[in-house]
């Protein structure tokens, strides 16, 4: 894939000091906490993009806290949570596996003063947790942190590691689940035990969630939280959740993207028609040919360019980081432009070649399925294939369908969608405390950093929180350069050692900030 950004990596691994071999973490009992230390009243301008430039918050502990991090992250790695189908057949672990997690989850909280937990068993292993920092005094209603246990499916064929066992190769942690979700979850782990010593200090309660089976299947993850223990969340004013990022560029954090809105999700199958018979005949109106064709014409098209709210602002804030002059004119010209004007439309051209801003401003379909046929000398009489389609939150889906129909243009080829269309959750507003706590504590690591609201392109558990009325912000917590974030459900998903750190401190500055 082609893209526009400059891939940073060799600049981010020559920081890192790389080990000279692959070494596996191994399990190991984590150490015990040590006394918070004050932080010094001053301190010197950051060595390099993972250091940040403020003092570290009083009683908080850098050492202590990245390496904490990272010994949550090996220990979650090393639990086989895959939600759905395993390249290994053999493997007869349950599917997700969450109650696994959750206990370990309960295992590491068990006697921290003031905290209660509540392993939530849903059957078949799948199980999601609650944990409740119980502050002593609180006057305000609780702040809620969390992530997703499940992870999808990895085939060690393709890895250069073993995906389930955490590895740390030239400056990284390798392993499924690194960046999603389980490294937001040992930064937001770790943030939550070094809070647990100002409990004293907190305005609000804080209540950690970890769920299940976030990346698909029955709903026995957030759903089933909010329909049968939405008690035990304390009715928060506000959540903290996966979705955004932290992007690095020339070895610096150069923004600090905060999810606030996501795409809708839906399945489109195309299906066609015709005439079976023998492979020896050649027929002309052959399904899987008129399928082939409807099927590339639909790939190739390109729903309209339309910014909301959300959008427009992180395409204008967006244009002060970008790093490649022509997209960063675009982008400028894109929020200046009236739309369907020319140049709007030449703006939105150049930023539509870069595929993670194209699919930023409009509507996506990915192709991601093809079936038919059963026999190599059978002409079918029938075939399929599947979209992911990805729409905008005001976009409307089956006016999206109408058009791959018309787009597919073969008569014997229909799309249509697979489910009811849904109702989009409201955005959540950048006026609220937790908001402006993300804000504060991004620009006090670093100075010059640009917060940019963001729509996620994927889908989050944060859709359900919004759509009961709990305003929540996404925000993936570890530093890492595009190329590493576009290893998510891929090959090789690695997290930067040195921005486990990074994360936990960051979590522990917005959970202060609004709690504290």
């Amino acid at each position: 894939m082609a893209l526009a950004l400059p891939l940073v990596v060799g600049l981010l691994l020559g920081a890192l000091a790389p080990p000279a071999v692959a070494a596996p973490l191994g399990p190991a009992p984590l150490a015990a906490t040590p006394a918070a230390q004050d932080a010094p009243a001053a301190t010197t301008p950051p060595a390099d993009g993972w250091t940040p430039a403020a003092a570290p918050p009083s009683g908080f502990d850098r050492t202590w806290a990245a390496d904490t991090t990272l010994e949550h992250l090996r220990a979650l790695i090393a639990i086989d949570t895959t939600n759905g189908a395993r390249p290994d057949a053999t493997s007869t672990l349950p599917n997700g596996n969450e109650l696994a997690t959750a206990r370990w989850f309960e295992a590491q909280l068990r006697g921290l003063d003031g905290v209660e937990t509540h392993v939530l068993d849903a059957g078949e292993g799948r199980a999601n947790f609650v944990a409740r920092l119980r502050a002593v005094d609180p006057v305000a209603r609780p702040v809620l942190v969390m992530g997703h246990m499940d992870v999808v499916g990895a085939d060690p064929g393709r890895w250069t590691t073993p995906p389930f066992e955490a590895t740390l190769l030239d400056g990284y942690v390798y392993g499924r689940g690194a960046i999603d979700c389980k490294g937001p979850l040992s930064a937001e782990l770790t943030a939550l035990k070094a809070l647990a010593k100002r409990r004293a200090q907190l305005k609000r309660d804080i209540v950690f969630l970890a769920t299940a089976a976030e990346e698909g299947g029955p709903n026995v993850g957030i759903d089933r939280v909010l329909a049968q223990h939405r008690d035990l969340l304390g009715q928060p004013e506000f959540a903290l959740n996966e979705g955004g990022r932290v992007r690095m560029d020339g070895g610096r954090v150069r923004s600090v993207n905060i999810q606030t809105t996501e795409k809708v999700a839906y399945s489109v199958v195309a299906t066609a028609t015709g005439p079976g018979g023998h492979g020896s005949v050649p027929l002309p109106d052959n399904a899987l040919a008129a399928l082939a064709r409807a099927v590339a014409r639909v790939h190739e098209w390109r729903a309209p360019v339309v910014l909301n709210a959300t959008t427009r602002l992180f395409f204008e804030r967006q244009a002060a980081v970008e790093s490649d002059p022509l997209l960063r004119a675009a982008m400028e010209a894109l929020v200046a432009a009236t739309p369907g004007t020319r140049d709007f439309d030449r703006a939105a051209e150049v930023l539509s070649e870069a595929p993670h801003y194209s699919a930023v401003m409009r509507t996506g379909q990915s192709l991601t399925r093809l079936d038919g046929g059963f026999r190599n000398n059978v002409i079918p009489s029938d075939g399929t294939a599947v979209f992911n389609v990805r729409v905008l939150p005001d976009d409307d889906i089956e006016a999206v369908v109408a058009e791959m129909n018309r787009v597919g243009g073969e008569p014997s080829v229909v799309f249509a969608l697979d489910g009811r269309p849904r109702t989009a959750p409201p955005g959540s507003p950048v006026e609220t405390a937790l908001f402006r706590a993300m804000e504060e504590a991004a620009r006090t690591m670093v100075p010059d950093v640009v917060v940019v609201p963001f729509m996620s392109t994927g889908g989050t558990d944060g859709a359900a929180l919004r759509a009961v009325g709990i305003p929540t912000y996404g925000i993936l917590p570890i530093p890492m350069p595009l190329e590493d974030e576009l290893r998510m459900h891929g090959d090789d998903e690695r997290a930067p050692v040195r921005g486990l750190g990074w994360a936990a401190e960051y979590v522990y500055r917005v959970l202060l900030g609004v709690a504290g």
